[in-house]
């Protein structure tokens, strides 16, 4: 064997690999059995070149001369049938035994009339007079111009055949794979005939060797591209696996040509041994050897192969990993919309999404140019089918809106994207063809279905708390107005009560004639009651004005100090008895010392208030008694603030409403001290809350420890 058959050995590992990987993918189906004998008529072309190359004597070269020559004539004819049946067949009757011998029938019956005028020529490659090539001889002879019309025109029919089919194909991918095929086949075509029409006028026969040499890497070559990158067939767990075997079987081939086989010769000329054990065992060792590298081949091949698969996925990822955030639903689809662009190349992408009020699918640009889709019609119904992705053109165009149909095709529409979750269509996208003209492949399509689930599903969650966040903020809308509607309540109430006095007094001044110790005493009901009203509209201030905390650092005790002698002084007999407990970690608080002042001062008030009346009621409670404690510690990422009385207690049936604002029950009070401290707690970052029986009331306000004093923040 020598080096000159090692391209055409590269060339049969490759085709048979490719022959027996498209086999392999669907075994019964009649376009793949047929796809595989033609790839193998290729392999058996190049064993026939391998043959005649280490063929000692030229009648054993002659025998597989004439092999070659009519593989090489009946390459047409599988052309002609691949042609019907790829991508799809078109025609029942080219299926039937019968067509398939019409087809091989003149190829046959010319060959047979050829023989033995094999119009074929062994040339020696230069010196080397023991080694052949063959190349075609043009002499005139009727059986060889009529394999050479036969195939000429069997050539013409296959390409007719797949150009004619083209419209017919509704899908880009099959298009594309037609176009491909068809322009590749007749490429190797013209070549094959350019090639052997050169030959004879090279000056040196080797020419016309390499020459052929390049012509059969080719057909390798647009063999291994046609199935890989334009997936004819998608054997992909065979593919990175055959091909790494090929080229592991090509490098051991290689090898042996140019180390093994000179130490193999020089063994024999020098030491006289026979050296085919030598060359056996060298082969069987670096096969071996060479075994680990397998992996990493195929892997490799993995990655170049699916390289835009794997780049995408990389994408659609980051993507994910964005969206499992909420966006409101113009940012969400912004956001699809912007990485379809930017990580397929288009131009634009329509997104319509579900309009609930209007029954309608609408773009959402709100472009009034674009037509909207019903929610119920033959288009929507066929996504709801369909489930997946859609070509443009599988679509039953019949059935689609005039306008819409008129839309999508001006602006080149080519992929229909569904998102479906649990039979809900939720919205759809309308992909055009990408920049450039360029179409989809097929590894672009399958991202898209995966796509478009994930899409769906992140759409569907995006929904759902977009109606949830709806939903709060009726139910918040409802409960202010509650609030206000009680607020408003409240405040006429309070208001009305001192104006029907003053009223009713200012009347009695006016009307009647009144002693003077009346008047006087109109006078101060008059006075009082505006005092009072002037009281109800500061704490109603109060109330809806408290101003953003402004946080320092604050000496505790001292406040408490401050708040001890602003109570004494509110109670000017200072009967009860007040106590302060401050634990160490307590004594500096990073806080707003006016609005804690202001919420303790309130609740100091109600304390001595409840003293009280506890003084009034229980004839045994004496008001030295009284007692309001303050107890500060410290609770895990909280300042615990208890703040204690033993006055009458709040009863029971009471305790839910005395948060309220306007809910009192002293005769003179307004109903919005508690409600102005819940709110300053609130506004600290705070919580507020109590318990209460007779005789003792706590109040519990919790601060957060650790305060941003910029931003206010925990």
């Amino acid at each position: 064997m020598n080096i000159y058959s090692l391209p055409a050995i590269i060339s049969f590992t490759v085709n048979f690999s490719l022959a027996f990987i498209v086999l392999m993918d669907k075994p019964k189906k009649s376009l793949n059995r047929w796809f595989a004998a033609f790839i193998f008529n290729f392999s058996l072309w190049n064993i026939a070149e391998v043959v005649i190359l280490n063929s000692g004597s030229r009648v054993e070269a002659l025998i597989w001369a004439q092999l070659l020559y009519r593989l090489i004539f009946l390459a047409p004819a599988f052309f002609v049938i691949i042609a019907y049946h790829f991508p799809r067949n078109f025609h029942d009757w080219s299926t039937k035994p019968l067509f398939y011998i019409a087809v091989f029938s003149l190829p046959f019956l010319a060959l047979s009339f050829s023989f033995p005028n094999f119009q074929i020529e062994l040339i020696p490659l230069g010196t080397l007079q023991n080694i052949y090539y063959f190349r075609l001889s043009f002499r005139f002879s009727f059986p060889f111009f009529a394999l050479m019309f036969i195939s000429l025109a069997y050539m013409l029919w296959g390409t007719i055949v797949l150009i004619r089919k083209i419209p017919g194909l509704k899908t880009v991918r099959l298009k594309n794979q037609t176009r491909f095929f068809t322009v590749g086949m007749v490429i190797v075509f013209i070549t094959f005939i350019a090639v052997n029409f050169l030959r004879p006028y090279l000056e040196q026969d080797i020419y016309g060797y390499f020459l052929s040499t390049l012509l059969t890497f080719l057909i390798a070559a647009f063999l291994f591209v046609a199935i890989v990158q334009f997936h004819l067939f998608k054997p992909s767990s065979f593919i990175s696996r055959g091909l790494s075997y090929s080229i592991l079987y090509s490098f051991v081939l290689a090898v042996y040509f140019l180390i093994i086989k000179g130490i193999s010769d020089s063994l024999n000329h020098i030491f006289g041994i026979n050296s085919y054990t030598f060359e056996g065992l060298t082969i069987f060792i670096l096969i071996l050897l060479i075994q680990p590298f397998i992996r990493r081949l195929e892997r490799l091949f993995d990655r170049l192969i699916k390289k835009d698969m794997i780049q995408h996925r990389k994408s659609f990822l980051k993507l994910s990993r964005e969206i499992q955030s909420y966006y409101p639903p113009h940012d969400f689809f912004e956001k699809i919309r912007t990485f379809l662009k930017q990580d397929f190349n288009l131009e634009n992408v329509y997104i319509f999404a579900l309009d609930p009020y209007e029954e309608k699918f609408i773009e959402i640009s709100r472009d009034n140019h674009i037509p909207f889709i019903p929610r119920l019609c033959p288009f929507t119904e066929q996504m709801l089918k369909n489930k997946h992705l859609i070509e443009f053109y599988d679509i039953d165009h019949q059935k689609l809106d005039k306008d819409c149909h008129n839309f999508f095709e001006s602006v080149h529409i080519r992929i229909i994207l569904p998102l479906i979750f649990e039979d809900r269509l939720l919205a759809f996208l309308a992909l055009p063809r990408k920049k450039y003209g360029i179409e989809f492949t097929e590894d672009e399509l399958t991202i898209l279905s995966i796509f478009s689930s994930e899409i769906a599903t992140a759409l569907l969650r995006n929904q759902m708390i977009e109606e949830m966040r709806e939903h709060d903020r009726q139910h918040f809308q409802l409960e202010k107005l509650a609030s206000l509607g009680q607020l408003t309540a409240g405040i006429a109430h309070e208001i009305r009560n001192p104006l029907n006095t003053i009223s009713t007094s200012a009347e009695t001044l006016m009307q009647q004639k009144v002693n003077s110790e009346d008047e006087a005493e109109l006078k101060r009901f008059i006075i009082e009651e505006a005092n009072r009203l002037n009281r109800v509209l500061s704490d109603f201030l109060n109330l809806s004005r408290i101003r953003p905390p402004q946080y320092i650092g604050v000496n505790l005790p001292a406040l408490i100090n401050r708040l001890q002698l602003s109570l004494e002084n509110e109670q000017k007999e200072a009967d009860f008895s007040f106590l302060s407990h401050i634990e160490p970690d307590c004594r500096r608080m990073m806080t707003d010392p006016d609005l804690l002042f202001q919420s303790l001062l309130n609740l100091g008030l109600n304390s001595i208030a409840a003293i009280n009346d506890r003084c009034r009621k229980e004839t045994s409670f004496e008001c030295r008694h009284g007692r309001i404690e303050i107890f500060v510690s410290t609770l895990g990422n909280y300042h615990l603030i208890r703040f204690c009385d033993n006055g009458c207690g709040i009863p029971e049936e009471i305790q839910d409403s005395v948060f309220d604002p306007f809910f009192t029950t002293k005769p003179a009070g307004t109903g919005l001290g508690l409600a102005i401290v819940k709110q300053i707690i609130e506004a600290l970052n705070g919580y507020l809350d109590f318990t209460s029986e007779p005789g003792k009331t706590c109040f519990r306000i919790r601060l957060p420890r650790r305060i941003n004093r910029y931003n206010g923040e925990t």
